[in-house]
Order: C-alpha cells, then structure tokens, then sequence
C-alpha cells in the first residue's frame, strides 16, 4: 500500500519545501486560496468515498526529510479535514485509511504544514514641536519612523487527488493553502479549522448530506 502512495506523498513533501522559500506576502489578517482542475469534473462528480494519509500508513522513514519548521499529516488537521469533507458541499463518505488498500477510496486527501519568518517596514507617526508663525506647536505627526520587523507565518497545505496508478504520477484535482500570522487570534487549534472550512466550501461539486 504504500508504494502505491509513496508517489502522493513525495508530491507532498515537494510542495512544502517549495512553500517553505516561497515569498508570500501574507498579510496579517491571513488568506486562504483553492485551485482545482477544471477537467476534472467528472472525477469530482463520479467521487463517493475518500481518505486521509496518516503517519502510521507512511512511516517516517519513507518520507523525504522535512525540517524542523515542516509537518506532513497531522493528526488533528486530519480531524478537521475528515469533518469538512463529510459535511456539505463535499458529502463524501469517510473510509479509513488502515482498510483503504482492502476498500481504495475515490479520493485521497493529506495535509501539510509549515513555518516561515518574514519582514516589513512599518512606519508609525511621532509627534514633535515646530515653531510656527505663532510661536512653538505640537504636531501629533510630525515625521514618520520606519522600523523593520519579523513575523512568523503558518502555512497549511491540503491537496487532494485520485489514487494514482502504479505506473503514473500523482494528479491533484484540489489544493487549499490557507497562510496566516501566528501568535494572533484566535488560538491555532480554532484557525486551522477555520481554514480547512474555508477551503472546502470552494470544492467544485457542491452537493447537499443526505441523512
């Protein structure tokens, strides 16, 4: 089962180093942007089941080494994904992944997770005394500071594609990057899934759960 993963996964780990040197220019109140093939329809239409990758069906050792500001799988971003895609629009039914290679899903879908610092001037107003033709005056603004700061940004990555065949490599049909400052509200637990809402009400079939 994991040889016929191992392709998935490796797309994966590509697309968090690559999301790791990537100039994003997230802005404080954070984003959130889905792509997804538009010759794909058939395969969104025809999908009734899907999966998630966990890290006990690829074990450590078969990943591509990540780095300390790098994740693949996470268990509770899985959590939030399995939920999203059992509710509407998607309405996808949930198969689990230690019985996938017994009962393969339609779809697979993983997640990924990174960390990276950027920086900006900001520029904050600073009041002063000027003499003026009616003597000294307070300018709440008289010139503008410029200080250079760092913030950290918490990237997550969830691509979701068909099981790829033996013999070809993997091909995304959705992808979902939702970016944001961390250290600001709400706590991560929350904003994560917030994100993985976002980006699955953007899934393309939109379907209405029946009981």
């Amino acid at each position: 089962m994991l040889r016929y993963l191992l392709p998935f996964v490796l797309l994966i780990a590509f697309s968090l180093v690559s999301l790791s040197c990537a100039d994003t220019g997230v802005v404080q109140t954070g984003s959130v942007e889905v792509e997804w093939a538009e010759d794909a329809i058939d395969v969104f239409e025809a999908a009734e089941t899907f999966s998630v990758l966990t890290s006990e069906i690829v074990p450590p050792e078969n990943l591509p080494e990540l780095d300390k500001d790098q994740m693949a799988f996470n268990d509770k971003v899985n959590e939030f994904i399995i939920e999203a895609m059992q509710a509407e629009p998607v309405c996808l039914t949930y198969v689990d992944a230690e019985t996938a290679a017994e009962n393969p899903p339609d779809l697979w879908a993983a997640n990924g997770l990174a960390r990276s610092a950027e920086g900006g001037w900001i520029y904050e107003c600073v009041g002063g005394w000027w003499w003026g033709y009616w003597g000294w005056y307070w300018d709440s603004c008289a010139y503008w500071r410029p200080t250079y700061v760092e913030w950290d940004v918490g990237s997550l990555l969830i691509p979701v594609g068909p099981p790829p065949a033996a013999d070809e490599d993997p091909k995304l049909i959705f992808a979902g990057l939702a970016q944001s400052v961390v250290g600001t509200p709400p706590m991560p637990d929350e904003k994560i899934e917030a994100a993985v809402k976002l980006i699955f009400e953007q899934w393309p079939d939109k379907r209405t759960c029946t009981p």
